[in-house]
């Protein structure tokens, strides 16, 4: 097992921290501070608006990013276009296909992917939203009910617009997207599939396998906060801009405007650079470490947690009922309220998120209220993380009444 917290300045300024909530927030790898840095100290200027150097080179790191993030995916770079995160990608996407008739979401989406469609005056009991439950044993959707809902509504003429999370912020559970998107397809329904909590873990390629909308954010892969993307398989020059500026513009008089095409007509305003130049880093650094090395790793975390009895511990039961096999594991306390035992770890320096974790529907219904005790690990936890979040987890879950 390779020993990463060194390539991680936060775990190295916090030597006692045993840092369990990757699912919510990666720890961000010094490469991509190093590429961020490198902006701010070098070439600090704005894109696309100068003919002097340091100019040019900010708008070619902005190019090169765009090149390593649609990469990752396996799409032409001319496909992404650069958001604050999965969550603005979301409302985008939901506003472009408000025209659905009907939207599929699954139990156990993120509040994300629940909200811009509630906002849009849809329910599960007005029937424009269809709420596929997820099975509690093993947290993936039944594929035959599946098919039996798309026979019943999707007809053609964006009458059924689907948006799922490919895995769960919940239970790590990835869903059989390719699937999902192959049977939604082949009754004429358009796909969007959230990756925030699957890119940094699995190889993703929309090449081979198509949706027309795909989310996810650098903060979940090693990268800095505040950026994500939106990947289509739609002409950019099709879908309606949300926002207008002098950076999305060909010509501007007081009589009409002439918008530029493509992705450039998405593009309002100054860009986020410096983050926009860390997701690049941070998606080559993933490519050039490899998904099959980055499972290894991460096996490796949960063999130490399971060798410290982390499926054993007393007071709680295991979510889904079948286990974990991925980087997420889901306690429900027997006793008390979960925050109580969020804030007994967090006085002994183990960090893990408790409560509802950002998908109230499926967290109410398991938990009965008390919330859950996620632990999320990454490949820069090591043994002795995995030791102490056990100890003081089992303490922990005796003490509270």
């Amino acid at each position: 097992m390779l020993d990463l917290k060194r390539d991680f300045p936060t775990l190295q300024n916090n030597p006692k921290l045993a840092y369990f909530d990757s699912a919510a927030t990666t720890q961000t790898h010094k490469s991509v501070l190093k590429g961020m840095n490198r902006y701010y100290e070098h070439y600090r200027s704005n894109t696309n608006r100068g003919e002097y150097p340091i100019s040019e080179t900010a708008s070619i790191a902005i190019s090169t990013a765009r090149s390593q993030v649609s990469n990752l995916i396996n799409v032409e770079p001319s496909a992404i276009m650069f958001t604050g995160g999965t969550t603005q990608g979301l409302n985008i996407v939901a506003r472009w296909m408000e025209r659905a008739k009907t939207v599929l979401v699954t139990e156990g989406e993120h509040n994300s992917n629940i909200v811009p469609w509630i906002i849009q005056g849809r329910s599960k009991s007005k029937g424009n939203l269809i709420v596929m439950p997820i099975n509690d044993f093993d947290g993936t959707i039944n594929l035959h009910e599946l098919q039996v809902i798309l026979e019943e509504h999707a007809n053609g003429n964006d009458a059924l617009f689907v948006s799922i999370c490919a895995t769960s912020n919940v239970t790590g559970v990835t869903q059989p997207w390719q699937e999902i998107a192959n049977l939604s397809h082949e009754y004429g329904a358009s796909v969007c599939v959230d990756f925030c909590q699957t890119v940094a873990h699995q190889e993703i390629d929309l090449t081979k396998n198509p949706v027309e909308f795909a989310v996810f954010s650098a903060h979940k892969m090693y990268g800095p906060t505040g950026i994500g993307c939106l990947y289509t398989s739609f002409d950019f020059d099709d879908l309606l801009p949300q926002y207008y500026g002098s950076g999305s513009v060909e010509n501007v008089s007081f009589e009409n405007v002439s918008l530029k095409t493509g992705i450039d007509k998405h593009c309002p305003g100054t860009p986020d650079i410096a983050n926009i130049i860390g997701f690049g880093v941070a998606s080559e650094m993933l490519k050039y470490i490899g998904f099959p090395t980055i499972y290894l790793q991460e096996q490796d975390v949960l063999q130490h947690l399971l060798s410290y009895g982390i499926d054993i511990l007393p007071n709680c039961t295991v979510f889904p009922i079948q286990g974990f096999t991925n980087n997420i594991i889901s306690l429900i306390p027997k006793k008390g309220h979960s925050s109580d035992i969020g804030m007994l770890l967090a006085n002994t320096d183990v960090a893990v998120r408790t409560g509802r974790v950002c998908a109230h529907p499926i967290v109410d219904r398991i938990s009965g209220g008390k919330g859950i005790i996620r632990i999320s690990f990454a490949p820069y936890n090591n043994k002795v993380d995995c030791e102490k979040l056990c100890q003081e987890l089992r303490s922990a879950l005796l003490r509270v009444k």
